[in-house]
């Protein structure tokens, strides 16, 4: 009996296509589907709605290509429609401010161990995009770079902010207190629409919690778990019962997606520096070109100044 001949993929139909297309990642269509043939590569570069998610996490980084590269063609070929973008290692600032430039509608921004980013970078994206609802930064700051990104600036960026997932790793180590709360004052002074705040191993003190708890009334969900300096006492269980959802910083950490562990510094280090604060933008943006972005940042100098004398 002779053998059938294989299939000639460049002449399936293109909605059946679409619906395999629209069960691949970003990563799949760009370095495996759009390669099969012309009319595949056609279709994965001329339809818009497959690049509203743009998801480059969950081991899709590899050193050996250029992900920024990658993830701009992908930007470029949801033509202004990105609705969520993620990105794990590789984002940085300048890739931030090309999203700000090329949509208009992004709802979800999620950057895990990005240690490149700044307030800079986040300002540009709410410029454009001042309706994003989900934000996650995710081991994207160390403890010694504490002050790399005002919460406040970050805040003011996104006003319509209902989801924030800023998460570290514990370092322990004793420090003053205002750089402990530095973020969580931050949160406090300019996300009063969050309805849930994961902060897990965040060095915030009771006293910013209680901030953030007087400041953000629509608050649902709150994880603190890791939070290691929060006491977790009368006065704030009772501050927390109005809450659906509380994860106090020893409950288990089974469900947490992310690696856990306590970091220590050196046995030889005598000294720990906190890197000084950038200068970034508080409030508001003049002007809607990259130089504007840039001209903020001569002032935050004075604000941070401000806000440890306050």
């Amino acid at each position: 009996m002779a053998l059938s001949s294989p299939p000639n993929w460049a002449d399936l139909p293109e909605d059946a296509l679409m619906v395999v297309f629209e069960r691949l990642g970003a990563a799949e269509l760009l370095l495996g589907a759009s390669v099969v043939c012309r009319s595949w590569l056609r279709l994965a570069t001329g339809e818009p709605r497959l690049w509203r998610n743009v998801d480059l996490t969950g081991g899709c980084f590899d050193p050996t290509i250029d992900m920024e590269a990658m993830a701009r063609a992908a930007i470029d070929r949801a033509a202004g429609r990105l609705e969520r973008f993620a990105a794990d290692r590789f984002a940085t600032d300048e890739l931030l401010v090309y999203i700000g430039k090329r949509t208009n509608c992004l709802k979800s921004l999620r950057l895990l161990t990005c240690m490149d980013i700044s307030a800079k970078g986040l300002i540009a994206v709410g410029k454009g995009n001042p309706h994003l609802e989900e934000l996650e930064l995710t081991a994207c700051l160390t403890v010694r770079s504490i002050f790399k990104i005002s919460m406040e600036a970050v805040g003011h960026a996104f006003p319509h902010l209902k989801r924030l997932r800023l998460n570290s790793r514990w370092f322990d180590i004793q420090l003053d207190e205002f750089p402990d709360n530095y973020q969580a004052v931050g949160i406090a002074r300019s996300m009063p629409e969050l309805r849930s705040l994961q902060l897990f191993a965040n060095r915030l003190h009771n006293n910013a919690l209680h901030d953030i708890l007087d400041k953000c009334p629509h608050l649902e969900f709150l994880d603190l778990r890791h939070c290691f300096n929060i006491d977790v006492d009368a006065e704030l269980k009772a501050k927390c019962s109005r809450l659906k959802d509380v994860r106090f910083p020893r409950d288990s950490t089974k469900d947490y997606e992310y690696e856990t562990f306590v970091e220590a510094p050196p046995l030889d280090s005598l000294t720990f520096e906190i890197d000084p604060p950038p200068p970034c933008p508080l409030h508001g943006f003049p002007g809607s070109d990259e130089d504007s972005v840039d001209d903020h940042f001569n002032y935050l100098v004075a604000v941070w100044q401000s806000l440890a004398l306050g």
